[in-house]
């Protein structure tokens, strides 16, 4: 316990200044039991576990690098190495996004499904790019993150506006297919119109449904 002989106050709180008249208070001279906080053991923990993903990373790098040599001097086709490198970088970004816990599980959520389905998508150039990848994974990729949308705020019914920009986010992917479309990448535009149709179909039923919570989320962030 501290003690402010200038007020003549008793603090419990380990002030060193006093909160009234701002001088320097002093201790009784009892030792206070030592206060042990569980986040410090998490935050070794994730130190461990960032040491851990360091020494994978270099590993996976050596490993990539390896077998790109080996490649080259037996003139095979490269496309194995390719995918054999997005499965190192994929289980490396996914790691990364799971150990730090600081990050919003929303954008783990986005993160881990646009790896899956760059995963995917490179399985499907390199047996000959079929276009499954695009014309029916990535569509039901963003329906299933609307699906996912919709849980997340039932479940977390206090907050649920919250979720409106991550809605208008998906909308926003949706229309990268189209774009893809024109490329000449995406051959069929059928599921791009379903997932990008379902998408809005959930944004406008949680601004009906959410009246003026959801106007005001609106134009909390976007001022419209």
């Amino acid at each position: 316990m501290s003690k402010c002989w200038n007020c003549g106050i008793e603090l419990k709180d380990p002030h060193h200044v006093c909160p009234l008249c701002k001088c320097i208070v002093e201790r009784d001279g009892k030792e206070e039991p030592e206060q042990n906080y569980p986040y410090l053991d998490a935050e070794k923990g994730i130190r461990k576990m960032q040491r851990a993903l360091n020494i994978y990373l270099f590993s996976a790098i050596v490993l990539e690098v390896l077998l790109c040599g080996i490649d080259f001097r037996t003139g095979g086709r490269p496309g194995w190495v390719i995918l054999i490198g997005v499965f190192l970088a994929g289980g490396y970004i996914t790691l990364k996004v799971l150990v730090q816990m600081h990050a919003a599980y929303r954008l783990k959520m986005i993160l881990l499904a646009m790896l899956g389905e760059a995963v995917l998508l490179a399985i499907d150039i390199e047996t000959g790019f079929a276009g499954w990848s695009l014309n029916y994974v990535l569509p039901a990729v963003f329906i299933l993150m609307d699906l996912m949308i919709i849980f997340l705020m039932i479940v977390n019914s206090r907050e649920w506006q919250s979720y409106i920009s991550l809605q208008i986010l998906i909308i926003a992917l949706c229309c990268i297919q189209f774009v893809l479309y024109y490329m000449g990448v995406v051959t069929r535009l059928s599921g791009g119109v379903i997932s990008l149709a379902a998408a809005i179909l959930f944004f406008v039923g949680t601004l009906i449904v959410g009246g003026n919570r959801a106007r005001s989320e609106l134009y909390r962030r976007f001022h419209v």
